[in-house]
């Protein structure tokens, strides 16, 4: 009988042990298989189907409004979550959720026509320029993706540091969902293109058109947009740390 006894006991002390490790240890990334985030969308009262509606961050998922204006989200995992809807010509408010490991099923947006800006927060509007093979490239050609924009010029030595990295960059993402777009304000695309091998679009700005829009201070100026081409990141300089949390953050 006192073997059973400290048998139970030894039993009893290892899990209350292996409770408190679990408690004090190193956090983990939640088992969360019954996590799931829904909501709808909504115009002037009126639910709007088929609205594309995207999750990232620590999972990467898009969904549909249904017809009743529905979107869920399951079968995911993580700790911290955005949600960002995306239709074009309209602005969302909120614009996006960010979200831990909860579920929610009151996360509701209401649409209206978008206006368009420059500066952090705003929708940036379409443009189109010039690229490297003299063919015609707009912004929105990529509405839906995350999109980097890089302002450069031929005479400036930090703007070259950034694009031996830029390809690398696109490299590693432009399968998820992610475009970059070089505007160039001085010299040729398609040398650039060329001195660089860049695959995705250089667009020549010449004459200032996109700069006098987006300009500030100096360059390079690099500016990411959400699946909705709302400006979340807009900085002079180059740091690339930034710059790709920022796009997975968004991807």
């Amino acid at each position: 009988m006192r073997s059973s006894a400290f048998i139970v006991f030894l039993a009893s002390s290892l899990a209350l042990g292996l409770l408190a490790a679990c408690k004090d240890g190193s956090p983990t990334t939640p088992d969360t298989p019954g996590l799931v985030f829904k909501g709808t969308i909504s115009s002037g009262g009126q639910r709007l189907s088929n609205v594309s509606v995207y999750l990232s961050w620590d999972d990467s998922k898009s969904t549909r409004t249904n017809a009743n204006g529905v979107f869920q989200f399951s079968g995911f995992s993580g700790i911290n979550f955005i949600i960002t809807p995306s239709l074009k010509g309209y602005a969302f408010s909120p614009s996006n959720y960010t979200l831990a490991a909860q579920p929610r099923s009151d996360l509701n947006f209401s649409a209206v026509p978008a206006s368009y800006g420059s500066n952090s927060g705003d929708i940036a509007a379409d443009f189109s320029a010039k690229n490297q093979s003299n063919q015609n490239v707009s912004l929105y050609e990529h509405f839906g993706k995350v999109i980097l924009i890089d302002f450069s010029a031929d005479y400036c030595g930090p703007c070259r540091d950034e694009a031996e990295h830029l390809e690398n960059l696109y490299q590693d993402y432009g399968n998820k969902g992610f475009q970059i777009i070089t505007i160039l304000t001085s010299g040729s695309p398609a040398e650039w293109a060329a001195d660089y091998s860049l695959t995705f679009p250089v667009l020549d700005d010449n004459s200032w058109k996109l700069w006098d829009i987006y300009g500030e201070i100096h360059i390079p100026l690099n500016i990411i947009l959400d699946r909705n081409m709302t400006i979340r990141h807009k900085e002079s300089g180059y740091n690339e740390t930034t710059i790709a949390n920022t796009i997975e953050k968004y991807l």
